[in-house]
C-alpha cells in the first residue's frame, strides 16, 4: 500500500513528477518530497508516501525529515554571506579569526580550504564520540587541538562530520550568534524556509520523519588505507532520535527540512544572491561559490570538483548541466542549483539507500536526467 502523492506541478516540470512518481511505483521510496522552484515561484511540490516505516504517518506537506550533509548548504551559504560582507576573507588564515585553531601545524589553513575539504582535520583522532558534538565549546576546541592530517599541505578530503565546525567557529567569531541562529534569522526566517540547523522546539517533533536505514553494511575499506583512517575517524549517534541528537548543533550532518524548504534556501544562489527583493549575497560572490577551487581525488568521494563548498559538474559527477552545482546527503537528500536558469532543486527522502561502490542513488540518477532534459528549454 502506497500514500497518495500530494501537491502539484506546472505541466513544463512533469517529467519530475514521472520520476517521482515512479520510484514509489518501483519500490525505491518510503516516503519524500520534491521541490522545483524557477526565478523565484514554485513550480513543483509534491510529496507522498509514509513517514515511519511501519506505514502508520502519511507524508503531510509540513512533514520535514533528517537530510545529513545537505545540511551543509546551509552552513555554506550562511558562511558565503560574511564573507560576501567583508568580515571574513577567502584567502585569510582561520586562526587570524580562531587564533587556536593554528595547533597542530594549521597556523597555515585558509578559510577557502575550510570551503574546500582541504582543511586537513576530517575527523578526530582518537575518535570523539558522536555525543561529544552537541557541546559546541568542547569539539571546536578539540577540532582546533587536532593535528593536520597532512602536515600542513592542502589535499582534498571530505570533512563529512567535522565540515560545519570551522565554518560556523568562524561564523560565532565574526558575528556573535552561534551558527544556527545566524542561519536561523538571516537566511530561514526571511526566505520562509522550513529548515533547521538542529530543532529548536520539541513541539516539531510530532512532523519529524523517521529514517529506514540500511541494512546492509558498507564494503570495508582496505587495512591502513587513508580511507579506513578516515572512517574511523567518525563516529555515530547512539541514539539518533533522541532530543539530545536532533536538537544538537551539527552544521554539517545535523538539519530537518523538506523538499521545500532546501528548494527555497538553494534559489538565494539560483537568482543570483537576491529573493524576493532581499540582497542576501551579491552576483559576484555566488559566481566565485560556483567558480572551479579545487579538483582531487578523495578517499571516500572519489574525484570531485568543488567549487566554495558545493560540488560542480565533472565527469565523475555529473550534474544536469555545466552551469548547476550543489550538494547532497548520504541516504539521497539533494540540493540543486542553476543561476543561468534561475531553477533550484530540493529533494529530501526517508529511505536512506546505500547504494554499493561506483553506483549512484538510482533516485537521484533519474531526477537528474529528468533535469538535465528541462533545463535547456528554460
Amino acid at each position: 500500500m502506497t500514500a497518495p502523492i500530494s501537491g502539484f506541478c506546472e505541466d513544463r516540470f512533469a517529467p519530475l513528477k514521472d520520476a517521482f512518481s515512479a520510484h514509489f511505483d518501483q519500490g525505491l521510496e518510503l516516503g519524500a518530497s520534491l521541490a522545483v522552484t524557477h526565478r523565484e515561484k514554485l513550480v513543483v511540490d509534491l510529496w507522498g508516501g509514509w513517514a515511519d516505516p511501519a506505514r502508520t504517518r502519511p507524508w503531510e506537506r509540513d512533514t520535514i525529515v533528517p537530510v545529513a550533509s545537505t545540511t551543509k548548504i546551509m552552513i555554506i551559504i550562511a558562511a558565503l554571506m560574511l564573507v560576501d560582507r567583508g568580515l571574513i576573507e577567502l584567502d585569510a588564515p582561520i586562526a587570524r579569526y580562531w587564533p587556536e585553531f593554528a595547533q597542530g601545524g594549521k597556523v597555515g589553513v585558509t578559510v577557502r580550504d575550510a570551503f574546500t575539504h582541504q582543511a586537513g582535520v576530517p575527523g578526530f583522532e582518537p575518535p570523539a564520540p558522536y555525543e561529544a558534538m552537541y557541546d559546541w565549546a568542547g569539539i571546536t576546541a578539540r577540532l582546533a587541538a587536532q593535528p593536520h592530517w597532512f602536515d600542513g599541505r592542502r589535499r582534498v578530503i571530505y570533512h563529512g562530520l567535522t565540515y560545519g565546525f570551522p565554518l560556523g567557529e568562524l561564523i560565532r567569531r565574526v558575528d556573535g550568534r552561534a551558527p544556527s541562529r545566524f542561519f536561523r534569522e538571516e537566511i530561514a526566517d526571511k526566505t520562509g524556509a522550513d529548515f533547521q540547523m538542529g530543532l529548536t522546539s520539541k513541539s516539531d517533533l510530532p512532523r519529524v520523519a523517521d529514517i529506514l536505514f540500511p541494512t546492509a553494511p558498507p564494503s570495508p575499506p582496505a587495512a591502513g588505507s587513508l580511507l579506513a583512517r578516515l572512517l574511523a575517524s567518525w563516529s555515530r549517534p547512539v541514539a539518533p532520535t533522541s532530543w539530545e541528537y536532533r536538537s544538537a548543533v551539527v552544521p554539517a550532518a545535523v538539519g530537518f527540512g523538506n523538499g521545500r524548504s532546501i528548494a527555497r534556501v538553494c534559489a538565494i544562489l539560483a537568482m543570483g544572491g537576491e529573493l524576493d527583493g532581499e540582497r542576501y549575497m551579491s552576483g559576484a560572490m555566488v559566481e566565485e561559490a560556483a567558480t572551479e577551487q579545487a579538483y582531487g581525488e578523495c578517499p571516500y568521494l572519489g574525484w570531485v570538483k568543488l567549487g566554495l563548498g558545493f560540488g560542480l559538474d565533472s565527469k565523475e559527477y555529473p550534474y544536469p548541466s555545466p552551469t548547476t552545482f550543489g550538494w547532497g546527503g548520504f541516504g539521497g537528500s539533494w540540493g540543486v542549483m542553476d543561476p543561468r536558469t534561475g531553477v533550484s532543486v530540493g529533494y529530501a527522502p526517508n529511505n536512506w539507500s546505500l547504494e554499493p561502490d561506483g553506483v549512484v542513488d538510482p533516485r537521484l540518477q533519474n531526477l537528474s536526467i529528468a533535469l538535465e532534459k528541462l533545463l535547456p528549454g528554460l
